[in-house]
């Protein structure tokens, strides 16, 4: 049932991609749109520039917080396995086995020998962009890594369904989110803290963020957004969140569902309730999630915009719906309005 619910979202989507694209080449271009300028450090002289009435605030200006990615680097020290705390690696070489990775990417293989691919649908290989998901061959910990460049930043519909979704809806697209992994984790942990009916029965892995060194970053001002005449930022090109690897039980199953959105909507929906973010972990028998991006900044949530839902097929829906509102339906007071948005659960 759930891959014909993500079929029906797909098809609606691509009907609207499809439809939208048809904007005639001769209609005058709006200069009150928001626009952006990327560079990175490495080429300053080379410029891309991305002109989208989808361009916000926040994310692309504001998720990025250098001062507590520095807060939550991942330790040099030692570092104890999660279930076996007797048992303990050196974050130092960790980072060994990240930079050679990043090395090896640059250099365009596709296989390595510290690591076993474990997601890479999300990843370009032959434009070294995306999110590639790894996880460490001799040690429990697994490894989200993210690569971006100017061109790939100012080109938000050349990625896909999902990336092209995730711009239309939020402005942002994995690299952006990435950055609220973290944060977001930290505070649905304090939330299950708080709550007695899942205090004993949830738990989250251990998140740390990794940048090469030196790290390339990547320079965005922008131009119009919101209220904003001119905004400047930069953010890392390349980073990884490291985070604890989780064993399962079992499977994920499609019956855990009711399960899943009924925990999402007791957090206000600060995490997909996607069935695959969630595991049964063998160690602990604990309900985990493991993927942690803020979920109403990936879809550009607004105060009060997600609603309840007591089946996937409602899920998918409201997500299709607001899909075609923000790519379709969307009037120039509220293409203004959404730039800055009020998010319905912030993370600063």
């Amino acid at each position: 049932m759930i891959n014909i619910e993500l079929k029906l979202f797909f098809i609606i989507s691509c009907l609207a991609s499809l439809y939208a694209s048809g904007r005639s080449i001769h209609r005058i271009l709006d200069h009150n749109l928001p626009s952006i300028t990327v560079y990175a450090n490495d080429l300053p002289d080379t410029k891309y520039h991305l002109t989208d009435s989808h361009i916000k605030k926040f994310p692309l200006f504001e998720a990025f917080n250098e001062q507590y990615l520095d807060q939550k680097k991942l330790p040099c020290g030692l570092i104890s396995y999660r279930n076996y705390p007797q048992q303990k690696i050196s974050g130092q070489n960790l980072a060994h086995k990240l930079e050679k990775l990043v090395t090896d990417i640059l250099n365009g293989q596709t296989e390595f020998s510290d690591f076993v691919i474990l997601k890479k649908c999300d990843f370009n290989f032959r434009t070294k962009c995306g999110l590639i998901v790894l996880k460490f061959k001799r040690w429990p910990f697994v490894a989200k890594l993210f690569m971006e460049n100017p061109r790939s930043l100012t080109h938000p519909y050349s990625k896909g369904i999902f990336p092209m979704g995730m711009f239309v809806m939020g402005g942002t697209n994995r690299h952006l989110n990435g950055f609220t992994r973290i944060k977001n984790m930290e505070n649905i942990r304090d939330q299950i803290q708080q709550n007695p009916n899942w205090r004993h029965k949830l738990d989250l892995p251990r998140k740390w963020f990794w940048t090469p060194q030196p790290t390339n970053w990547l320079y965005v001002t922008g131009y119009n957004v919101g209220n904003t005449k001119i905004i400047n930022t930069r953010f890392p090109a390349i980073y990884a969140v490291i985070a604890d690897e989780i064993t399962a039980a079992v499977s994920p199953s499609i019956d855990s569902g009711p399960r899943n959105l009924k925990l999402c909507q007791e957090l206000n929906f600060a995490i997909d309730p996607n069935y695959h973010n969630f595991i049964i972990e063998k160690e602990t028998n604990k309900l985990v999630m493991y993927d942690t991006e803020h979920f109403p900044t990936l879809i550009g949530a607004y105060d009060k915009e997600i609603k309840p839902a007591q089946k996937y097929i409602d899920w998918y829906m409201q997500l299709a719906k607001k899909f075609l509102k923000e790519r379709l339906f969307s009037d120039k007071t509220y293409q203004q309005s959404r730039q800055d948005p009020s998010l319905i659960y912030p993370l600063y």
